[in-house]
């Protein structure tokens, strides 16, 4: 991270300055000389008496502190010059003045700002309101704001909304907009936007007048869709708005057969699974080309057309449901094609929460015994859940609590049923397809129930790993910050 310098003017001894201020980096832009002729205080730069229309515009200008060595020359220019808060003792220089820049005014203006933007939600990035000397929410502000920091003033909890202790527990969440306060290269400031693309497409950022930022936004306006200027101390906040693509919902229905159902909401597709093994063709799109595991389809049920999204599709929110399930509102006894979660309503969910999930399910058994209940081949759920959970230890070891925790628990979301944000959607498959391909085969090849392979033994058997897949996405959200909207199913009966 750039270390800011701050740019000072020091009325008193330059040395004496150094000393108190130790190794703070510093650039010293003038000296001001003190004179007091009885109780006449007057301030000297470059031999020319200055006026407190004078002072502000250098404070305005060449400097963004004015520092006094000795505090009686400090009271004393109190008593005669306007309050001006960018004028201050070293002592008090030394010890506040570390977050980049005089905080509380860029703060109030700040906050005008994002309310006249009608933000609802907000990340402070740098924790700034923390740098100001706020401890309560100002006055009449009514934008959420979380922050990002490791060590905060618990104090602070009153001004902020939530307080995200790590950059993994927010970084699947979406803002309306990402405050960036803190001193950066143009190199560093780029990397920011890399590491938070996916957080928002709005960032307020703080940039010093004539630093090495300002001269990059302004030769490079071009690489956002819009740079806004909105003047304050000593520089001024840019609102940067990035260049998006347009939202592109991709949610897709899982059919092993003719769904039977003549028309689907915008957005929605059905897809094949196992399109490599079937017998019959419906003219669906199939999850067997490109870079698909369509073959494994006897084991996988409908997670080998979720590898199939993941690596041949770029839509910016994804997700599965089934031909018979879907996700709607608001429960409903009878199906209705026109209660179909829809798109507009999909985006406007994941504008505020992470990921939909069908609601969060009970059962009478936990979720092993439900599955040898299912199965009446105990053996065959032992060794299978062996095989993962070794897998899952080899390329995911922190999850490994989760995953017991859910196997001997009796909730989890269920059917493998979601809807998300491109990168939320991309981090669960490269997890799942982290170790869940290798569980497959190993479980293919070496378990057998009695003299019979588990082709042999027939669907209801060889789709063990299926049984497991359903509940990993429980798994995953056990271990991950995400905010989860959970939403009731519409059913299809007789299909």
């Amino acid at each position: 991270m750039a270390t800011y310098v701050p740019r000072v003017l020091v009325c008193g001894s330059v040395e004496e300055f150094r000393k108190k201020i130790g190794d703070k980096p510093v650039e010293i832009v003038g000296q001001i000389i003190f004179k007091m002729t009885g109780s006449d205080v007057k301030l000297f730069f470059c031999e020319r008496a200055l006026t407190a229309d004078d002072i502000k515009n250098l404070l305005d200008g060449a400097a963004e502190y004015l520092i006094f060595t000795d505090a009686l020359d400090f009271y004393y220019y109190c008593r005669k010059f306007p309050l001006n808060r960018q004028v201050m003792t070293a002592e008090t220089f030394t010890k506040k003045i570390h977050g980049g820049f005089f905080a509380t005014e860029i703060l109030i203006l700040l906050e005008t700002l994002l309310e006249a933007k009608n933000f609802s939600r907000v990340l402070d990035f740098d924790a700034f309101f923390a740098e100001s000397d706020f401890r309560t929410p100002t006055k009449d502000f009514h934008v959420a704001v979380d922050c990002l920091a490791e060590k905060i003033y618990p104090i602070m909890e009153h001004v902020y909304g939530k307080i995200y202790r790590s950059f993994g527990e927010c970084k699947f969440h979406h803002f309306d907009a990402l405050i960036l306060a803190k001193e950066r290269t143009p190199a560093e400031f780029i990397d920011v936007l890399i590491k938070t693309d996916a957080l928002t497409e709005n960032i307020w950022a703080f940039v010093r007048k004539n630093s090495a930022l300002e001269k990059f936004l302004a030769a490079n306006e071009n690489i956002f869709a819009k740079v806004e200027r909105f003047k304050a101390v000593n520089g001024g906040w840019c609102q940067i708005k990035k260049i998006t693509p347009p939202a592109d919902v991709g949610v897709y229905v899982v059919t092993h057969k003719d769904a039977k159902l003549e028309t689907l909401p915008a957005g929605y597709k059905f897809i094949h699974a196992g399109h490599a093994l079937a017998k019959k063709d419906f003219d669906y799109t199939g999850d067997d080309s490109g870079d698909n595991i369509s073959a494994l389809n006897p084991f996988l049920d409908e997670v080998t057309a979720l590898y199939w999204i993941w690596k041949n599709t770029r839509h910016t929110h994804a997700g599965l449901v089934h031909y018979r399930r879907f996700f709607t509102l608001d429960e409903q006894k009878t199906f209705d094609a026109e209660k179909i979660l829809s798109a507009a309503e999909i985006l406007k969910i994941l504008r505020e929460y992470d990921i939909i999930v069908k609601a969060e399910g009970f059962t009478d058994y936990s979720q092993r015994d439900m599955m040898i209940r299912s199965t009446g081949q105990p053996n065959l759920i032992h060794l299978a859940e062996k095989i993962i959970r070794g897998h899952l230890n080899r390329t995911q070891p922190d999850y490994l609590d989760a995953f017991d925790d859910v196997l001997s628990g009796i909730t989890l979301f269920p059917y493998g049923m979601f809807i998300a944000r491109r990168n939320i959607f991309d981090a669960y498959c490269e997890w799942l397809f982290s170790f869940i391909i290798d569980s497959t085969e190993e479980i293919r090849d070496k378990i057998q129930i009695g003299d019979k392979t588990l082709v042999e033994m027939g669907h209801d058997y060889s789709r063990v790993v299926g049984f497991f897949a359903e509940r990993l996405l429980t798994v995953w959200l056990m271990k991950n910050h995400l905010r989860i909207k959970e939403l009731p199913a519409i059913y299809r009966e007789g299909v």
